[in-house]
């Protein structure tokens, strides 16, 4: 939409309906390796994180002297803290009026100042109308997660999937629906709040042979285009 996108393409693109619903367009705009837009980059990542922990233990051979601290957030923050120091970075908490036209409740990343006082948003305003609206798009899906999760409704995990912008790209109704049966079933142990509670299936409909249709009015715009029909000829 002509604006700097700050995340790496392959990030990105798993937010959106544009870039991933093709081998085609895969080819052309996620060729890259890994978290370039690598299909299944996370599922490899998070298993081989798991081969190495179930080897032997995460820091073993790390040895007790400090390296010089990297470009993560995490020490400035906690050095800002402390020293009262400000620290100026992008970060992720809840909106609260920092992007004007976005949900309170939502979870917005923007310019946040941390010292001893502890994190204060700066204001951002409105985003540009488009913008906005794309944010909203991931927003909604994401609300619907949270109330899944908190519910233990199982066909909010649906919901949710059916408005996801990538998913409903690329997958039908009864496609999205399944690969929530699939996911609830292969994280059930981590998902107590559903123990007990399934998708409930939705059986394709079909019309019996010699189904007799109910007679229903005819849709008024149907009947003005059929009459001016019949006048033309």
């Amino acid at each position: 939409f002509g604006y700097f996108m700050t995340e790496s393409t392959g990030h990105l693109s798993e937010y959106l309906p544009y870039f991933r619903k093709t081998k085609a367009a895969l080819a052309m705009y996620c060729d890259e390796p890994e978290f370039g837009g690598q299909s299944g980059a996370h599922v490899a990542w998070a298993r081989a994180i798991a081969q190495h922990g179930a080897a032997e233990a995460l820091l073993h051979g790390a040895g007790l002297d400090l390296q010089p601290r990297s470009v993560e957030y995490g020490s400035y923050i906690i050095e800002a803290a402390v020293t009262g120091r400000p620290f100026e970075f992008q970060g992720n908490l809840r909106n609260g009026g920092m992007i004007s036209n976005l949900p309170e409740d939502c979870l917005a990343e923007g310019p946040v100042v941390v010292d001893s006082n502890g994190l204060r948003r700066l204001p951002v305003g409105d985003l540009p109308s488009a913008c906005a609206a794309l944010n909203l798009t991931n927003i909604n899906a994401q609300r619907l997660t949270v109330e899944a999760g908190m519910t233990g409704d199982p066909e909010a995990i649906v919901h949710a999937l059916a408005l996801d912008p990538l998913t409903s790209a690329v997958l039908t109704l009864a496609e999205i629906r399944s690969l929530a049966t699939d996911m609830l079933e292969a994280q059930r142990d981590w998902l107590p709040q559903f123990e007990g509670k399934h998708v409930t299936p939705r059986p394709h409909i079909s019309l019996p042979a010699g189904l007799v249709r109910a007679q229903v009015p005819l849709d008024p715009a149907l009947a003005v285009a059929r009459r001016l029909s019949q006048l033309g000829g």
